[in-house]
Parts: C-alpha cells; sequence; structure tokens
C-alpha cells in the first residue's frame, strides 16, 4: 500500500530543490526497513530509512527531519552532530552517614558524536533507591558550564554535594548522573544521557546491604503499581531477616536460633551465607523484582573477597537456611482471603465506595488468624478493646480532637487547629504510598542508620534485624485482629460520611467538606493503628539493643531536607502514633492510647526472649 506525499508543501517550498524531481513521493510500507525500491516516472519510495528519488541517487536518513541537504552532492547524509555520553569516574562517599554531610562526585563527558558539542552543559546529580529519576529521588546538586567538546574528546566535572539520606536506606542506593538534561546541546542519541552508579554508605555491612535492597525492592513495587502493604511487608522483612540472623549464627552458635539448630560447614564464608539466605527469600516473595536481587548478588560476592570456594559454599548453605524459613511458614495463614463477615448496625467500618480509592479494598481482613513469628498468640497481647464508642465522651472528644487537628484543609463548619510543627509530624511520618519503604521500611531505614553509627558488627546487625522485623510482624498481627475484630469506622466515615449526624452526641459535627490531611484513608479499620504498633515494637526492640536515652536524627522520604532530632526512641515512637490523629486518619485510643503500648510489649518482649547468649559459649 502506498500514499503520495507533497514534500515541497509539507516542509516549504524549494528545501528539496535539485534534489527530489516535481510530482508527488511515495510513501511505502514495506516489511525490511532497510530496503529501497527505485521508481520512474518522478516517483520515489520512501522507506523508514531511506528516501530514493527518481534519479536513483540514493538518500540515507534516519527521517526527513535529520537530512542535511547538500549543495553539489549525489547523495543525501544525515547532518553530523554530537553525542554526549556520561561516566561516574569517582566518588567521595561522605565520611558518616549524617544528614548534609559533604561529598564529591566526578562525572567524566565524552562526545561520541560526529560534530562539535558547543555550548552551556549542564549536569544534574541525584540520590535515588535506583537507577531511573523520579518523583522520590534527591536532586543533590546542579551544574551547567560551557563546553567546546570535539569528537572523541572528554571533559572531567567534579561536584561537591551535601548528603541527603532521606530517601535512600543506606546500605544500599544509587547516585545518578544526568547529561545535558534539558536538551540545550543538539545530540544524535537524546537517550543515553543517564548514568548510575550502585554504592553502600561506609560503615554498612552483607546484612545492611541486604535489609535496604529488600526496601529498594518494596519502594520498586509500590512504583509499579503492586503496592506492599503492611501486613505483607512486616511478614517479609521478618522472614527474610530470621533466615539472615540463623545463616550467621549457625557459624559462632553464641545465641539461641531460631529454626535451623545445626552448624555451618566448614569453610563456608559467613558473608555469602547471608547473602544467600536473603537473596533466596527475596526472590521467592517478590519474583518481579529478581532481577534487582541478582545483581546485589553479584556486587555482594565481589565485596566479600572471599576464596570463590568458600563464597559458593557459603551461599549454598544460606539458601538451605532460607529454604527452612519458607518451608515455616508456608501454611501460616497469610493466604487468607475468605469474605468478610460484617457485624450488624451502623457505626461498622465498611471498605470504600465506588468511585473513591481503594474501592471495594479490605487489606488483611484475617491477617489476625496470621501464625505469630515468636510471641505466644496474639491473645497474650491484644489491646483491652475500644472504650470510645458513640454516646460516650471519649468518643465525641476524639472525633472531635481529629475534626479540628487532623483536616486537610479549614471548611466553613471545621478550621484546622493544627500548628506548623504538628503537620510536619504528620507528613513525616506517613508512608502510606505505595512508592515508598512504607511505615515499617522507614523504621528499619532509621534502624539501618543507627547499626552504621554504631559500628555493629555482622552477627550485631543480623540480631538487630531479626529481632526488629519479627517484632513488627507480630505486632500487625495483633493489630490486624484487633482491626476486622473491632471494625470501627476511620474518622472520615464519621466526620464527611454523616456518622456525626445521627450519632445523637451534640458535641460532634458532621461536615461533608471535611478531608484528612493525609487521604485517602488507608483501607482497613480504625482500631488499632498499624503505625503506632510498629512504633512501639520497633522502640521496644531498640532500646534494649541501644538503651533508653539514645538521641539521634531521623530522616522522612516524605519530607525531602526535613530532619528530626530525637532524644530516645520512645519520642521518635510517640511521634509516629500521634502523626495519625494530625493526619486525620485514626482516633487517639487507636494510636497512643492501646497501639503504642501493645508494640512496646511486643518489642520488650522479643528482644528479651529471642536470640539471647547461650551460657558458656565464648
Amino acid at each position: 500500500m502506498a500514499t503520495s506525499l507533497d514534500l515541497n508543501s509539507q516542509y516549504g517550498s524549494g528545501l528539496f530543490n535539485g534534489f527530489l524531481p516535481e510530482g508527488d513521493l511515495t510513501i511505502a510500507q514495506t516489511g525490511n526497513s532497510s530496503q529501497t525500491t527505485q521508481h520512474n516516472n518522478n516517483k520515489a519510495v520512501l522507506s523508514s530509512q531511506a528516501i530514493v528519488p527518481a534519479s536513483q541517487n540514493t538518500v540515507t536518513s534516519q527521517g526527513i527531519s535529520n537530512l542535511n541537504i547538500p549543495t553539489s552532492s549525489n547523495s543525501i547524509k544525515a547532518a553530523p552532530k554530537a553525542d554526549l555520553v556520561g561516566q561516574i569516574s569517582d566518588i567521595e562517599i561522605p565520611d558518616t552517614i549524617e544528614f548534609g554531610d559533604d561529598g564529591k562526585v566526578k562525572v567524566t563527558v565524552t562526545n561520541r558524536g560526529n560534530a562539535v558539542a558547543k555550548g552551556p552543559l549542564s549536569i544534574k546529580l541525584y540520590i535515588s533507591t535506583d537507577g531511573d529519576i523520579d518523583v522520590n529521588d534527591g536532586l543533590l546538586k546542579t551544574i551547567v558550564q560551557n563546553i567546546n567538546l570535539k569528537p572523541g574528546q572528554s571533559k572531567t566535572f567534579s561536584l561537591d554535594y551535601k548528603n541527603l539520606t532521606s530517601v535512600v536506606a543506606p546500605g544500599a542506593y544509587k547516585i545518578i548522573a544526568q547529561i545535558d538534561s534539558g536538551n540545550a546541546i543538539a545530540e544524535s542519541n537524546e537517550n543515553n544521557n543517564i548514568v548510575s552508579k550502585h554504592i553502600s554508605a561506609p560503615g554498612s555491612d552483607i546484612v545492611i546491604d541486604w535489609n535496604a535492597t529488600a526496601l529498594n525492592a518494596i519502594q520498586a513495587e509500590g512504583e509499579a503499581g503492586r503496592g506492599v502493604p503492611p501486613t505483607e511487608g512486616s511478614r517479609l522483612l521478618a522472614m527474610v531477616s530470621a533466615a539472615v540472623y540463623d545463616a550467621v549464627n549457625a557459624f559462632e552458635r553464641t545465641h539461641t536460633s531460631y529454626s535451623f539448630n545445626g552448624v555451618a560447614p566448614v569453610g563456608a564464608s559467613v558473608q555469602a551465607a547471608a547473602v544467600g539466605a536473603a537473596h533466596r527469600i527475596l526472590v521467592e516473595l517478590l519474583p518481579k523484582q529478581a532481577t534487582m536481587f541478582d545483581q546485589q548478588l553479584v556486587r555482594s560476592l565481589i565485596e566479600v573477597t572471599d576464596n570463590p570456594f568458600a563464597e559458593a559454599k557459603g551461599v549454598l548453605f544460606g539458601r538451605q537456611v532460607a529454604e527452612q524459613i519458607l518451608a515455616l511458614r508456608k501454611n501460616d495463614g497469610s493466604s487468607n482471603n475468605a469474605p468478610i463477615v460484617y457485624p450488624p448496625g451502623d457505626y461498622v467500618w465498611y471498605p470504600a465506595g465506588a468511585g473513591k480509592p481503594n474501592a471495594g479494598v479490605a487489606v488483611g481482613s484475617h491477617w489476625g488468624k496470621v501464625t505469630p513469628f515468636a510471641i505466644p498468640s496474639v491473645a497474650n497481647f491484644a489491646p483491652d478493646g475500644l472504650d470510645g464508642k458513640p454516646g460516650t465522651t471519649q468518643y465525641m472528644e476524639e472525633i472531635e480532637e481529629v475534626r479540628l487537628f487532623g483536616g486537610k484543609q479549614s471548611t466553613a463548619l471545621s478550621p484546622v487547629l493544627r500548628s506548623a510543627d504538628q503537620t510536619e509530624i504528620a507528613v513525616f511520618w506517613a508512608y502510606d504510598r505505595a512508592d515508598t519503604f512504607r511505615p515499617y521500611g522507614q523504621l528499619n531505614q532509621i534502624a539501618e542508620e543507627v547499626a552504621i553509627r554504631e559500628g555493629n558488627t555482622l552477627s550485631e546487625n543480623a540480631r538487630l534485624f531479626a529481632q526488629l522485623n519479627i517484632a513488627l510482624a507480630d505486632a500487625a498481627i495483633v493489630a490486624w485482629d484487633a482491626k476486622y475484630k473491632t471494625m470501627q469506622p476511620r474518622p472520615d466515615d464519621v466526620i464527611a460520611e454523616g456518622f456525626a449526624a445521627k450519632d445523637g452526641m451534640p458535641g460532634t459535627v458532621a461536615d461533608p467538606d471535611w478531608e484528612p490531611l493525609l487521604g485517602p484513608t488507608p483501607p482497613f479499620p480504625d482500631y488499632i493503628s498499624g503505625h503506632s504498633s510498629f512504633g512501639g515494637a520497633w522502640a521496644g526492640v531498640m532500646n534494649n539493643f541501644f538503651g533508653e536515652d539514645y538521641g539521634f536524627t531521623a530522616v522522612s522520604q516524605e519530607l525531602l531536607g526535613t530532619t528530626r532530632y530525637y532524644n530516645n526512641f520512645n519520642e521518635a515512637a510517640f511521634d509516629d502514633a500521634i502523626s495519625r490523629v494530625y493526619g486525620g486518619v485514626h482516633v487517639r485510643e487507636a494510636t497512643v492510647t492501646d497501639a503504642l503500648p501493645m508494640g512496646w510489649d511486643i518489642g520488650n518482649f522479643v528482644a528479651q526472649n529471642l536470640f539471647v547468649p547461650i551460657p558458656n559459649v565464648a
């Protein structure tokens, strides 16, 4: 099939004079894009890579826009253009993981084209969890310099930067350089201007590297539209950390194990064993991120520097330990998708209706039946039940607190009384977006930084993250058990959806224009808060490991460039919990009153009963 095209009328009279005959140019579809066809009678065939005029003089081109029309020649060639390609030639990683610490990156730019690259060249430097530039990355530095690079020439640029730790976990992240970001210099290829390099922060080790890799994969799942909810994510991290711990502990056997009671094989690499254990669990649970895990596997084994035989033996052993964890959790109840049975009454949580975010979704409706990792039973740690029910003063006061302090913006009926600091707290600890590390991941992000600051050994980090993530996983099980037993509506169900208008309480206000600051509300009931439960469990473990007066600075993926200092872990956990009130998605009883203490109890239990020293072992 062919169609006719008048190039002179399309691109301006006289543009092709002398090179194309008068008349039409026939565009033919061919199966081979490199094929050219000769025509007579003032016709020519245009394939995707060739224009052949009736004179049969070959005209090669990548497309009409790339034609270079000579003044005297029998052929038309593509205009010569520059092609700038970057390389990160050197990185001086900041000496510490502290926010704002100094770093330096050298970027070498080479002109691989066939024309001079002349003009203002911009280079942007990003810090990222992956090699792609998106809204979750932090811009470290931008420079603009005039260049005049002949074909084949290179120039190296030095970019000093202040570390922006908000967006990454220190164990595994990337530095990205974007060359000519504004396309100010014409190039033959505008799609090869981004280069990245994978790094780990000073003081990191295999345990922290793989913990960070797990967080990166969780974020990548969210970016791909497959968000990992608090229930599944906490289980995943617990399984990874338990496998890594058992693999590492089998070499020294100084502490009690989780499920593997054997001895590591003689001659195996302990670091490679940790790598093998983490890789096996992650590939099983997040198979779509297998490429990321395989790449990290290669990097880790290069960094280990043990002899190849020891590394191979270690990886195999680690995988065997991981298989035991996978078998242990195979029938733990996490795949229970039975229908929900809703209790009678008006004060009952239901999934969002049609046309709303998360319509029909009820995350973790049977998660309370999942087998705990460490605690004897859910009943041993379950909260005492919801007191703030309709008809009570507590209900009225808590709903009004959320209406006035948790709204997105003031309405005719509901002024926002929240302070700027309270707003910052709400957003700082949010992590509801699927394309973040998620609430459980933020706490791991902070724990990684603390562990690096303290210079933990490999064994200490294996034990720390196993205790932490098992505590988080069990806190989620207890919290979700309470959620779907209590079925308490969210604050916006009461305030904006009309229940306040019929609750018989003169002190509550129905406001159809009210929205929560952190909307849309997560798709599960209010009582009790997962965030708050996680915060308590995290503080319980961290207190036991580092002490109750450990001060630290925290960062957040939600607020790039913002840090918050805490005198101890309990302060941070309280902010994590109360943030849900300021965010408009939970009432106080569901957060600081009941969920936070429950989490503390689980964290303390795990820290004091799991992975304890074995007497008389040097």
